[in-house]
């Protein structure tokens, strides 16, 4: 590589960017820029967030039982950070209704509180949140800008180099319309706006009015009707930039111009690092904001014209959060009395300090747990803090296959390098969501779905919950009952208050249960278990049997089973039984002893048949070339090895309406049989695995050889079987030889324990 090549092209990269970013800018060169996009620079900081989620957009999701809006805010930095937001698409778009009541209303006068268990997400929220302030502000749409005091002691000719910008043919310093461009050997001083207010403040408030109003109406910038500028029409400097301004005043006799040389108006960007615009606070009761006094370590020398004034410079986490978002980590575990200043905070917007009253702009958050937040609604202050804030409750999810997918996103970080078996975070997911659903009470429900929901068992709501399958054992009536009624399901316990171990609060479903944090951690157990050559699902079930062995240690473990609900042991055992379903298909397909068609075959000559029967026809029987009634035999053996709820006819309509409802969304299209009638294609797989069930058995046993002295002993049509099966487990399903068999010895050693067909 040539190094000194590779330096220049850095070097244009970074010059280019830097012109083209105009991080620095006279007062004049400002104003042409707000008059041309006032929208830019006239945002508050919940419309700067707002149009921040704008910015990236959004995309359909869906959560339990409705459609959602996802914001891709959520999703820019899943690639290369393991902590991108996974579900809670209902928090999001509360943040974002919030936001946009903030924007209407010109300041964000609420903290939003993120409550929920520990390790729902909510942390995650909002680092979600500032890593697409920090991105967003580094765009040219998400241009801040604040201003700088400059001062120079040089006098005599300028050197040219540097001021062919805003120079406008001066020759000494003293001609100069904006110090902005000075070169930094020319600065004496430069003292900054730690509150990163706007420029717009060094123009006096009747005549900013007038400007700003023109450059709204002016119709060179797009603006929605419910924008509101009050902020830059009402605002004022903080009280250090007002005293040198006023000081700048005196000392050039009322010459606003000549004041206005000083400042340099200046790009920052939004960094949590650096603290610019985005602060986190942590709970150990530090001081959010304070005063200090400005002496000559704050800059190289004070300059002539401030030195005999007293200046004094705010500084804390709340001061550098102005123009951004603040953070209160776990904000219930600081005592109520160092909070207190927080209710004028968060209403007015402002903060009083020993010598000085700072006006902020900014969106407060802040986070606490379940436990935390129900035990401070028991407080006597609870009432006054209640009206500055907003609660937005964060859950832990109770979608598997959304959970599910968060697990797979980190699970090869615990795999370190062994292969992942397929389904190693489905299971994990399954049973943390299964520990979190409870009980639905009949009671609480009409007739069909009072008697839909009492049957309901954990696994089939996971399931309602997931896909919005309803159980195949009910009646079409009750499976109907279900889907429509699914979101009063998920809304039953949303204000439901309870007492567990001595903390009463609100016990809406996805409060208790083993945590995405908690499953984590046994999934990185998992990984290190050298039982297995892969981490497997097995090593995630001994995983999960020693995370339930520990009840004093989790407290979801001693939540008093419901019937089926609440019971980890037994929940462990739902999903192992789940999971040796969805393997045993696997490994039997790619057994493979019979062609996917004869299923077709099947599926095809059932239809015909039900279609007939229902439309009271006849089926054409092309072995005698005769029309004759419809198979009640063959229908019927179906039938029963689905076991259907309802009767034979109503049964048979049901079929003929769903068809019917499906050829109507997808006209011109080939009914799939097998992918609308699953329950169907599973009875007929289980049946035909009964049939041959010697069979397969061997031909299991005989791939549990492969690899060993034994392998040799078998036929080359047998070696050809096992070869085959294993290829098509490879490719077809992502196993590798170790986990083939691994998996192929677990469906033989839990075929006798689960399988029910």
């Amino acid at each position: 590589m040539d190094f000194s090549q590779f330096l220049d092209n850095v070097q244009d990269r970074v010059q280019d960017d830097f012109q083209a970013s105009e991080q620095v800018l006279s007062f004049e060169e400002f104003l042409e820029r707000v008059h041309a996009e006032p929208r830019r620079f006239l945002r508050t900081a919940p419309q700067y967030l707002l149009e921040m989620f704008d910015h990236f957009g959004t995309r359909d999701s869906v959560r339990v039982g409705q459609e959602a809006t996802r914001h891709a805010l959520f999703d820019i930095e899943k690639e290369i950070r393991t902590t991108s937001l996974v579900g809670q698409e209902r928090v999001q778009e509360e943040i974002y209704r919030y936001l946009q009541s903030f924007a209407k209303r010109g300041k964000a006068d609420k903290m939003l509180l993120l409550h929920g268990p520990n390790g729902s997400g909510k942390t995650t929220v909002i680092e979600n949140i500032v890593a697409g302030l920090e991105r967003f502000s580094r765009t040219p749409e998400g241009t801040l800008m604040t201003f700088s005091w400059i001062f120079t002691d040089r006098e005599g000719k300028l050197d040219r180099i540097g001021f062919e910008k805003g120079g406008d043919g001066a020759s000494s310093i003293e001609d100069l319309d904006s110090f902005a461009h000075l070169r930094a050997k020319d600065v004496s001083a430069r003292f900054s706006c730690e509150l990163h207010d706007s420029p717009l403040f060094l123009i006096p408030k009747e005549e900013r009015v007038r400007l700003v109003e023109d450059a709204l109406a002016s119709g060179a910038d797009e603006r929605s009707p419910d924008f509101n500028a009050r902020q830059f029409l009402e605002g004022d400097l903080c009280a250090k930039c007002r005293r040198i301004f006023e000081t700048l005043l005196v000392a050039h006799e009322g010459d606003w111009r000549k004041v206005l040389r000083h400042v340099r108006v200046e790009r920052f960007f939004i960094s949590k690092r650096y603290r610019a615009g985005a602060v986190s606070i942590e709970p150990q009761g530090n001081v959010d904001a304070q005063a200090h006094p400005v002496t000559s370590e704050h800059s190289w020398q004070i300059p002539t014209e401030l030195r005999n004034i007293a200046l004094h410079q705010a500084v804390g986490d709340i001061v550098d959060a102005n123009r951004g978002i603040l953070e209160y980590s776990d904000f219930l575990k600081r005592p109520l009395e160092m909070n207190k200043y927080l209710l004028t905070t968060c209403e007015r917007g402002t903060a009083s300090l020993q010598n000085c009253m700072v006006f902020l702009d900014l969106v407060i958050f802040a986070t606490a747990n379940e436990n935390q937040i129900s035990l401070f609604k028991r407080s006597t202050d609870f009432s006054s803090f209640k009206g500055r804030m907003e609660l937005i409750a964060v859950p832990y999810l109770l979608r598997h296959s959304t959970e599910a997918e968060l697990y797979r996103r980190q699970i090869r970080v615990f795999s370190r390098g062994r292969h992942v078996t397929p389904h190693a975070a489905k299971v994990a997911a399954l049973w943390g969501v299964l520990t979190r659903l409870r009980k639905p009470d009949p009671d609480n429900y009409d007739e069909p779905l009072k008697s839909a929901v009492a049957s309901l068992g954990p696994l089939e709501k996971a399931k309602l919950y997931d896909t919005g399958e309803a159980p195949e054992k009910l009646a079409e009536e009750h499976k109907k009952a279900l889907r429509s009624g699914l979101l009063a399901i998920r809304g039953e316990y949303e204000e439901h208050e309870a007492e567990f171990e001595g903390i009463f609060g609100a016990e809406y479903e996805g409060r208790r249960g083993v945590s995405p944090r908690e499953v984590l951690t046994l999934l990185s157990r998992a990984a290190q278990a050298r039982t297995y050559h892969c981490l497997t699902p097995m090593a995630v079930f001994s995983a999960i049997d020693e995370l339930i062995r520990d009840v004093s240690l989790h407290s979801f473990l001693r939540l008093p089973a419901d019937a089926d609900y609440h019971d980890a042991p037994g929940l462990l055992k739902t999903v192992r039984a789940e999971y040796f379903r969805w393997v045993r298909d696997e490994v039997y397909d790619s057994i493979g002893l019979v062609d996917e068609s004869e299923y077709e075959r099947v599926f095809l000559e059932y239809f015909r048949h039900v279609k007939a029967f229902d439309a009271k026809e006849k089926v054409y029987n092309s072995t005698v070339n005769n029309y004759e009634e419809p198979n009640e035999d063959m229908m019927a053996r179906i039938e029963g090895l689905v076991e259907i709820s309802d009767g034979p006819e109503e049964w048979r309509s049901n079929i003929m309406t769903k068809i019917a409802a499906w050829s109507l969304d997808h006209p011109n299209e080939k009914v799939d049989f097998r992918n609308l009638f699953p329950q169907i294609d599973r009875a007929l797989r289980a049946d035909f695995y009964k049939q041959r069930d010697r069979v397969l058995t061997l031909i299991e046993q005989d791939i549990l050889k492969y690899g060993t002295d034994e392998f040799g002993h078998l036929s080359e049509s047998e070696k050809a079987k096992v070869t085959e099966a294993l290829g098509t487990m490879h490719e077809k399903y992502g196993y590798c030889e170790s986990c083939a068999r691994d998996v192929i010895a677990y469906v033989l050693r839990s075929v006798d324990e689960f399988d029910e067909d």
